[in-house]
């Protein structure tokens, strides 16, 4: 099965085309990496990929179907730079983040105990998120992915 599938997609800016009739599947069990100069429409694809921007023409789908609020919840994306809440604790944040996708409290802590344990991070669950160095930062928004608490 493909689980990402991009036809054609394409994305302008004006005169400027950061994506130009990109075909590309990635099928089940797949590592795959979006390597280039800048420019190149690595950041773009993936912004299109997770819906922020609509393609000008294409079709992408995952999981076999056209994007949707379900299957994105399903994607998760690891920025360079971090999404997270630098002044927030470490256990707090991850409670949040985990109640803005509808996960239940309960739910929320269980997974969050799994998470921490299993990244080594649990002697750092009472720390601000600036506290932390960037390869824990980046295993925290590995953790705070929405597949982390299903």
């Amino acid at each position: 099965m493909e689980l990402l599938t991009l036809r054609g997609v394409t994305k302008s800016f004006g005169s400027l085309d950061a994506v130009k009739e990109l075909d590309l599947s990635v099928g089940e069990g797949c590592i795959y990496g979006l390597l280039g100069p800048n420019g190149a429409g690595k950041t773009t694809t993936i912004r299109m990929i997770l819906d922020i921007l609509a393609p000008d023409q294409g079709e992408i789908t995952i999981l076999g179907q056209a994007n949707s609020s379900s299957v994105r919840d399903r994607v998760g994306y690891l920025p360079e730079e971090r999404g997270l809440y630098r002044k927030m604790k470490v256990e707090p944040l991850l409670w949040f983040l985990a109640e803005l996708k509808g996960i239940k409290k309960k739910t929320a802590k269980e997974r969050t105990d799994y998470w921490l344990e299993r990244f080594d991070l649990s002697d750092w669950r009472q720390k601000k998120v600036d506290e932390l160095s960037r390869g824990m930062q980046q295993k925290l928004q590995f953790i705070a992915t929405p597949a982390s608490f299903s």
